[in-house]
């Protein structure tokens, strides 16, 4: 995201060097460039703008959710010395009382990003989608709650893998909804990182000749 970021400035500054070398007058807030094109640098710098910002709150909500597979990894597992082993324990209560809390949090988050999401085309119902997901996962865990949620936190291996963890083989406690969550958001952060690589490219693209531009 730093990088897409760069590379709008990096544009707009070249640009900018590139303009008002025609011979024209454009208006304010535009650029004419040395083949007579205009540039809405206001309009264009804004869209990037906003589009970037909503990138960056589309990854953090990414970010979240990949986070649910690194705290499967801890399930069975304690702190040791020499890092993370093995527990014979099954007190995994806790760890997927961390799980719910990331997941809320994820899914208050995708809230807020569906009133952003009107100005993007396409976007909204992949937010939307997102959304949807996120409450099938936390409504999953909560109706396993019987064993989930045992008391003590005394929540076996197998149960906490079947609510968790993606990769095994049975997911009848919240791993299914978790892997379509998972799909979901991956849609969700490409359609943003493309509506900030569209906004990029319109820095190079005309609006309209300056002379155009002048009669209006």
């Amino acid at each position: 995201m730093k990088r897409i970021t760069l590379s709008a400035l990096l544009m707009t500054l070249f640009l900018l060097m590139s303009c008002n070398n025609s011979g024209t007058s454009p208006k304010d807030g535009q650029a004419a460039k040395s083949d007579g094109t205009v540039i809405d640098l206001v309009t264009i710098t804004k869209n990037i703008k906003d589009t970037v910002a909503f990138a960056k709150d589309v990854k953090e909500v990414h970010t979240l959710v990949k986070s649910i597979d690194e705290l499967a990894k801890a399930i069975k597992k304690k702190i040791q010395a020499g890092g993370l082993q093995d527990d014979t324990d099954n007190l995994n209560g806790t760890l997927l009382a961390g799980a719910y809390q990331i997941m809320a949090d994820a899914d208050s988050k995708l809230t807020a990003l569906e009133g952003k999401s009107e100005k993007f085309a396409g976007i909204k119902d992949k937010v939307i989608s997102a959304k949807q997901k996120s409450t099938a996962f936390l409504n999953k865990l909560k109706s396993e709650n019987a064993t989930l949620g045992a008391a003590s936190a005394a929540v076996s291996s197998a149960n906490a893998k079947e609510a968790i963890d993606r990769n095994n083989a049975t997911k009848t406690k919240g791993a299914k909804e978790l892997e379509e969550l998972n799909t979901a958001i991956d849609a969700l952060l490409t359609s943003a990182e493309d509506a900030v690589t569209a906004a990029i490219n319109a820095l190079s693209t005309p609006a309209k000749s300056a002379s155009t531009a002048q009669s209006n």
